[in-house]
């Protein structure tokens, strides 16, 4: 509408001036000649005239009325100065070429950075993807139109989304800043909403993505696991070694105890049998074992010695002679 009253106005001043023009060569025309080719024709100076005037009144009836779209609020100005008054969205009547209407979009918009490098506590690089969600509060689009001006996201928001995640990583260390994500994003949300939101701008939400390390570091870590792989590995076969050499001990220990209880039985039968042995038993074991053609033994006793005719103990007495 605004485009459209702008043409109407061009237009209409056009008229206006070719219906002033026709109106003066109609006057001064007689005075020229009668021999000049246009002393015969009259211009349509009123015609011009009146077709300019309609056309300038229906361009400032159209100035008088603005349309702001949903999603947009109108800042309202008066010969340029911000007035404070802000349109919501539909029509509203305005004074022609007096006031004149900055839209400003109150929408989500998104800022998204690409590659975004910061740095761990102890300075190592770090590449993320950032992305900001942010909209104007419509109540304070006046004051920001004239206090930071339309081109406030280039001159505010960016680069202070820029600035504050690097803040926040430089309190992790490199070990487990990237599986801080979430409280990093959690305390750049909240550091941002501090210093944009009394300013009109209020931040829906700040997400990173694709954490990585530099690929010196990416190759160090993978030298690191692979070493500590390697530890891993000779830890778990001395333990393995340990297990078998105590096993080896503990087997020994028990064959130790097996023989030495197996000693102890025989020392206890042997001091059973040695008690329940007597001298006359003795001396029968000791017979026992003789060969079959030995007659005479000396026997050990407490007397001496006893000397023993076998020959006489085994033989078998001979029948008597009939009388």
């Amino acid at each position: 509408m605004e485009a459209l009253s702008g043409l109407l106005f061009l237009g209409a001043l056009l008229l206006l001036i070719a219906g002033a023009v026709a109106a003066v060569a109609n006057i001064v025309r007689p005075t020229v000649g009668r021999d000049n080719v246009l002393s015969g024709v009259n211009l349509p100076a009123g015609a011009l005239l009146g077709v300019g005037a309609v056309a300038l009144v229906v361009s400032f009836a159209l100035s008088a009325f603005v349309q702001i779209p949903a999603g947009f609020v109108g800042v309202v100005r008066q010969f340029g100065a911000v007035t404070g008054t802000t349109l919501d969205p539909g029509l509203h009547f305005i004074t022609p070429f007096v006031n004149s209407v900055e839209e400003i979009d109150t929408r989500v918009k998104a800022i998204r950075v690409e590659g975004y490098t910061a740095a761990s506590k102890e300075q190592q690089d770090l590449f993320l993807d950032a992305t900001l969600n942010y909209h104007v509060d419509p109540r304070s689009a006046s004051r920001i139109v004239q206090e930071l001006g339309l081109n406030f996201e280039d001159t505010i928001i960016r680069p202070r989304f820029l600035d504050i995640p690097k803040s926040v990583t430089d309190d992790y260390p490199t070990a487990i800043v990237i599986n801080s994500r979430d409280e990093i994003r959690t305390k750049a949300t909240e550091l941002l909403r501090a210093q944009l939101e009394p300013r009109g701008i209020i931040v829906d939400g700040i997400s990173f993505e694709n954490f990585s390390y530099s690929e010196a570091y990416n190759a160090a870590i993978e030298e690191k696991q692979a070493a500590q792989q390697q530890v891993e590995t000779e830890r778990q076969r001395l333990a393995q070694q340990e297990i078998i050499a105590q096993q080896k001990v503990a087997a020994a220990r028990g064959d130790s105890e097996s023989q030495i209880e197996r000693a102890r039985g025989e020392a206890e039968s042997n001091r059973l049998v040695g008690a329940s042995l007597t001298a006359a038993i003795l001396q029968n074991r000791y017979i026992e074992k003789l060969a079959d053609d030995i007659r005479v033994m000396l026997v050990p006793s407490d007397g001496g010695g006893l000397i023993l005719d076998l020959g006489s103990l085994t033989a078998t007495p001979s029948a008597s002679p009939a009388p």
